[in-house]
């Protein structure tokens, strides 16, 4: 069964304290969860587009929305870069 990504609000985005809790379960970021954190953030980046160029102000919800998949992807992105310096004392990422 694949695994929640709750990590990001357990840790309230704590980027050391979830790779501390990652080390202590043994635990690895799936590079697909890269991919679907970015995903996320595209999908919404469209409709904000428009709602920008329009000049609404209801764009300010889809900002914050889009903003919390931005920190999202950055920190599971940071954690996997974190879990692969710690294996190979270098990343592709």
């Amino acid at each position: 069964m694949p695994r929640e990504a709750a990590l990001f609000d357990s840790t309230n985005g704590n980027l050391f304290l979830a790779y501390l809790a990652l080390r202590e379960e043994g635990a690895n970021i799936p590079p697909a969860w890269l991919d679907r954190s970015r995903e996320s953030r595209k999908k919404r980046e469209k409709e904000l587009g428009k709602l920008l160029k329009a000049g609404r102000l209801d764009a300010a919800n889809y900002i914050r929305e889009w903003e919390l998949c931005y920190r999202k992807e950055c920190f599971y992105h940071g954690l996997r870069a974190l879990l692969e310096l710690e294996r190979t004392g270098r990343t592709k990422l």
